[in-house]
């Protein structure tokens, strides 16, 4: 079996299991791990199936599964993991340095930083009203304060990622 046999036998397979159209699309056409892509690793190649009937087929399979999910429900694919965030510079920096020193992925630093704070936010809303929160230790505290992270520079100060100046606790 060709590659193009292939792909068209792959993406009838997908439009079976795919429970939505944009589930479908992303699954064909995603730039990274789309099938396309996946299949026509070089761009001249995936700029040529492009032109292909081929292509035409897969995009007939897509519009397929939208009259069969409808153009709305089918719209919201099925959650990745995945999202793209846009940061400063100064802030993905630091983030990078302190995943570094805690010999740790950005990734797996900034989803334990979130998990911590969604954590602290449910317990917030659960807490009876009047009953104060456990006291943090300062530099913890100030950090939380305005979710910039801190770090130390070399006269030993320490700054957060605008360069502020933090106080001493």
């Amino acid at each position: 079996m060709d590659r193009i046999e292939a792909i068209v036998e792959q993406a009838k397979a997908l439009a079976r299991s795919t429970r939505t159209w944009a589930d479908l699309s992303n699954a064909l056409f995603d730039p990274v791990d789309g099938l396309v892509s996946r299949t026509f690793v070089d761009a001249k190649e995936r700029e040529e199936f492009r032109k292909s009937a081929v292509y035409s087929e897969l995009h007939a399979l897509v519009e397929r599964k939208m009259q069969a999910t409808g153009v709305a429900a089918g719209a919201t694919p099925t959650k990745s993991g995945r999202f793209v965030v846009r940061l400063p510079k100064s802030l993905h920096a630091a983030l990078e340095r302190e995943a570094e020193a805690e010999g740790t992925s950005l990734n797996q630093l900034v989803v334990a930083k979130l998990a911590v704070q969604l954590s602290t936010l449910a317990e917030e809303r659960v807490r009876p009203a009047g009953r104060a929160k456990a006291k943090q230790k300062p530099n913890s505290a100030a950090r939380k304060a305005d979710n910039l992270p801190s770090h130390r520079t070399r006269s030993g100060a320490t700054k957060d990622v605008t360069g502020a100046r933090r106080k001493k606790a």
